[in-house]
């Protein structure tokens, strides 16, 4: 293939707001480049601008874009800013090419991507249908403009596998267990719809969830296993699945070792030894916080009392890494204290807190003063939960406190669980 040169060419902004935003392969584009290869549109290049150390790298990477007619481009709400030189860099180049957007943050501010970018069309939500019915009218000279909604298919089965052949896996640097590990989905969507989650503007919480076939995903992995055995699975909530128990056995059969996310009151005693024996070595869980009253209004009351659960995911022999935040509605002094005294007494093996960050598309965003919030940030580019130097953004004033507090309760509760022997999960050799 002509790397100067394409009939589609697929971009992948940077970011540097992180420590590494070179982790895995960007999968969202892996499988809109499948769904036009189903369609015979053949000719693609995946530009992967991730890794970038320095803006004058960035620069460099935005004036060697690959030409081709076709661009598609897959976007979150802290290289926004990078997407909008990269469609500014395409125009000024190839005034004609045909640009479209998508990712979970034009799916939830469409309207703001298409007049900030200058793209001819955002696709929100899941996109290879859209993708590829935008790629068609291209070529039949009635291009397609303005913002498309996706129609997920029901049966996620006859989706192809992404196509993996277009990056190199050995450059992107997450690890589990000091080895090489790939991602992969086995499921769209989520049951749950937290407030603060923006998997929801994908469909996740506002669309049937969808799970694939067990055989269907062991035949994905057994396509990749001759180069890889070590796998993490992204979905929202992995252990939510209605047929998990046929999933695990077989995978137990595959001899791989993964990772996955799942809610806590999902981890009952059978279902970790079901993880464990099927290759599962650690589990991820969105704790958050302890106290009831911040769980039933962020829509997790469905865990409370349920902490208890790390103890059986720890009796399988599974590694146990918690979220938590800090500055949801009913924190004060007192209760940060008196609950995250409660989290250092739990068997985790690590642990991340991160202040609630109002992501676009989220209840908290779209109805902050619902929750009692103001949104004193809105710089998009701040929205990392830990970046570089552990920096993170405190974009919420409270009715009840200040964005300062928060601030401060955060670098508090990482010292108490620090303390206790918890790993920070940015310095664990376990997975990153």
């Amino acid at each position: 293939m002509n790397l100067e040169s394409a009939q589609i060419v697929m971009i992948n902004p940077p970011s540097l707001c992180v420590e590494d935003d070179r982790l895995e392969v960007p999968l969202g584009l892996l499988y809109l480049a499948s769904a036009a290869r189903e369609r015979e549109y053949n000719d693609i290049i995946l530009y992967d601008m991730c890794g970038c150390t320095s803006e004058k790298e960035i620069a460099a990477r935005i004036r060697n874009i690959p030409e081709a007619p076709i661009y598609a481009l897959s976007a979150l709400c802290t290289n926004h800013e990078y997407a909008k030189q990269v469609v500014r860099k395409i125009r000024i180049e190839s005034p004609s090419a045909y640009i479209v957007m998508g990712g979970a943050n034009p799916s939830a501010l469409p309207e703001l991507t298409l007049s900030e970018t200058g793209v001819d069309v955002v696709v929100v939500g899941e996109g290879e249908d859209a993708f590829v019915s935008c790629i068609e009218s291209c070529f039949l000279q009635q291009p397609v403009k303005g913002v498309v909604r996706g129609k997920p298919r029901n049966n996620i089965d006859t989706y192809p596998f992404p196509a993996r052949d277009l990056v190199e896996a050995d450059s992107y640097s997450r690890r589990l267990q000091g080895e090489r590990v790939l991602s992969l989905l086995s499921s769209r969507g989520c049951i749950h719809r937290c407030a603060f989650c923006n998997s929801i503007v994908m469909g996740g919480g506002a669309a049937k969830v969808r799970y694939r076939s067990s055989d269907n995903v062991a035949r994905e992995i057994e396509s990749l296993r001759e180069s890889c055995r070590y796998f993490r699975f992204n979905d929202d909530c992995f252990t939510a699945n209605p047929r998990l128990k046929d999933l695990l056995a077989r995978l137990s059969e595959l001899d791989i070792t993964f990772r996955i996310f799942a809610r806590i009151e999902d981890l009952t005693p059978e279902i970790c030894r079901a993880l464990r024996d099927s290759g599962c070595v650690h589990v991820a869980v969105g704790l958050e916080s302890l106290n009831p009253d911040n769980l039933s209004i962020i829509g997790k009351a469905g865990q409370i009392g349920k902490e208890r659960h790390v103890q059986a995911a720890k009796d399988a022999g599974l590694a146990v890494r918690a979220f938590f935040m800090v500055g949801l509605p009913y924190d004060t002094d007192e209760t940060v204290e008196y609950y995250f005294s409660r989290v250092a007494e739990l068997p985790l093996d690590e642990f991340s807190v991160y202040p609630m960050i109002p992501y676009p598309g989220t209840r908290i965003a779209r109805h902050p003063q619902q929750f009692g919030y103001t949104i004193v940030n809105t710089d998009f580019r701040d929205y990392v939960q830990i970046g570089k130097g552990k920096r993170t953004c405190y974009a919420l004033r409270h009715r009840n406190f200040e964005p300062e507090e928060v601030e401060t309760w955060h670098h508090r509760v990482e010292q108490t669980l620090l303390d206790s022997g918890m790993r920070h999960s940015i310095d664990s050799d376990v997975a990153n």
